[in-house]
């Protein structure tokens, strides 16, 4: 039975050869315009050559086949082996194809056998498209083959798939070869990796079968809630061009580790790939290589439960990795139901990683903006900020901003309604500190207090508004005598609009256009169509802002 790394323990397989994103047959094959087979690329010294059942290629005058980019090459057979086995060389200088071939040593296919009772054939269309046919597992023996059978009976295995590839548990298991009364003969990868050795020059793999990795359990204590950095045991090991070091991972949602690798003097490169269980690629940056000469860290969190396949993949020289798997926060911290935070109290603070979600819990009331403050701490991750309300729906996001731990960040933000809101801080790069406090900047019942009146001559009204605030004024005006609306400069950026409504809520003057802002003064003429009792409101657009007005009366009747 397998042991899973399960935040403080991990195990591992390790699996070194090639490896192809779409992971199908490497290659479509077309005999003499008639014949259709599939094959695997495999390097042997500075050429790619193509391995795919004999019987596909043995009395051919012409091979053409195709590639997983859709490039056409021609091909010529090169050997062919005793149990139906071909190599063909292809025509073309270009070695690198090789790169994202399928060709990997199965170390642990006996105890896959053991275990998985399904599979799945993996064959390429003459457009480059991936066929997959799940498969029952229905009898192998120790040294050469694996039987299998279509689970549904619309998938027939045809003619023209033989040198398609059996995947079990994702890992590449075996060449299918024939098919009889529906049931395809498959050879076992480690058969066929015996079988050519010598050829490849594999000569510790000839006449026997590879070990597997021993199991290891690696275990500690876990960390204490204020300390969520702990090291673990790690894994080295030797990785050259074009090979590939796996190992599974058990992991948990919204929990972030750190990938650390260590200098360990060599100068080889590598880049690193993360699949979740279905073999969905969940981190790639394949722009990225890493080097043997230095030290690295990957944040990555986990966005679910599952087992993960870490692939260490070289592309260059070769050499020594080493690395570390350590926990940066549980998702428990994270996402915890004690995450409160009160109007004014100190900042909350935590460690969050690319892909990671802290969610904080604030209750705020209606129409009473108030400012989340996010100190700088210093490090360099990157995080944008989300508010829903208690149903769960968005009402505040912005997606484009990204906030960082290196400069302090202000947002002012006005709740819709009276309730307990949900403050979400999402990882977007890297790894770092963050904390937050949130002030209040006004009460509603300041902003539409029943006191809130101008009086027409009187003195200046001061407030401040926020982006989504409404602040409100009374005022008593005869009919068609004019007035004028005097905007103060404050000197805040915030803008704001007005509009002015009579006593029975009919607007009577409003221009959305219109931006007032406290970097500058303006004017508003209104002149009254009835003696009634108006309503100036100031409604926030964007930032946060003092505002200071008076309203005085011009020519008019008397």
């Amino acid at each position: 039975m397998h042991r899973y790394f399960h935040l403080c323990t991990v195990i591992f397989f390790l699996s070194i050869g090639f490896v192809q994103s779409s992971f199908s047959s490497d290659a479509y094959i077309k005999v003499d315009d008639n014949e259709l087979g599939q094959g695997i690329l495999r390097q042997r010294g500075f050429e790619c050559l193509l391995i795919t059942p004999a019987h596909v290629v043995e009395n051919a005058f012409k091979v053409d086949i195709t590639v997983a980019d859709k490039t056409k090459y021609s091909a010529e057979i090169l050997e062919l082996f005793p149990d139906d086995i071909g190599v063909l060389r292809i025509s073309s200088d270009e070695s690198s194809m090789c790169r994202h071939a399928s060709w990997s040593y199965n170390t642990h296919l006996n105890a896959l056998l053991e275990t998985e009772k399904q599979g799945e054939l993996r064959t390429m269309l003459a457009d480059g498209s991936i066929r997959r046919t799940p498969v029952d597992i229905v009898g192998y023996d120790q040294y050469r083959n694996i039987n299998v059978r279509p689970i549904n009976k619309s998938d027939a295995i045809l003619k023209g798939e033989s040198g398609s590839l059996l995947y079990i548990a994702g890992q590449l298991s075996g060449m299918l070869l024939s098919i009889s009364d529906d049931i395809g003969n498959v050879i076992r990868q480690d058969a066929l990796a015996n079988t050519l050795a010598l050829f490849f020059g594999d000569s510790n793999q000839a006449g026997k079968q590879s070990p597997s990795q021993p199991n290891k359990k690696i275990s500690a204590k876990p960390p204490a809630q204020e300390k969520v950095q702990t090291d673990e045991p790690g894994f080295s090991g030797i990785i050259a061009q074009s090979a590939v070091a796996e190992y599974l991972i058990k992991l948990e949602e919204n929990s972030p580790v750190r990938l650390k690798f260590t200098a360990t003097g060599d100068k080889e490169k590598y880049n690193v790939e993360i699949w979740d269980s279905t073999r969905k690629v969940v981190y790639r940056d394949p722009g990225k290589n890493f080097s043997g000469a230095e030290s690295v860290n990957i944040p990555f969190t986990p966005p679910r439960n599952d087992t993960y396949t870490l692939h260490i993949i070289g592309t260059e020289g070769e050499g020594k990795y080493a690395v570390k798997i350590q926990t940066i926060a549980f998702d428990s911290q994270l996402r915890s139901p004690k995450n409160i935070i009160q109007i004014g109290d100190n900042a909350a603070e935590g460690i969050l990683a690319h892909g990671a979600v802290a969610e904080y819990w604030i209750r705020m009331e209606e129409n009473s903006p108030v400012r989340l403050i996010f100190p700088a701490t210093g490090d360099n991750e990157k995080y944008n900020v989300e508010i829903w309300d208690s149903t769960r729906k968005a009402v505040y996001r912005d997606p484009d901003k990204r906030y960082s731990g290196t400069e302090t960040a202000n947002i002012p933000f006005t709740p819709p309604k009276n309730d307990i809101y949900a403050l979400h801080i999402i990882g977007t790069e890297g790894e770092g500190k963050y904390a937050v406090k949130v002030s209040s900047i006004a009460l509603n019942s300041q902003l539409r207090s029943e006191t809130n009146v101008i009086q027409v001559g009187g003195n200046n009204v001061e407030g401040v508004i926020a982006q989504g605030a409404v602040a409100e004024y009374r005022l008593e005006l005869e009919a068609y005598n004019p007035i004028r609306l005097n905007f103060f400069p404050t000197g805040d950026r915030g803008k704001y609009n007005v509009e002015i409504s009579d006593s029975t809520g009919n607007v009577v003057y409003r221009d959305p256009y219109k931006r007032y802002s406290g970097t500058e003064a303006a004017i508003l003429p209104f002149t009254a169509p009835k003696k009634d009792t108006y309503f100036v409101r100031l409604i926030g657009i964007e930032g946060e802002c003092k505002y200071s007005l008076n309203i005085v009366r011009t020519a008019g009747r008397s």
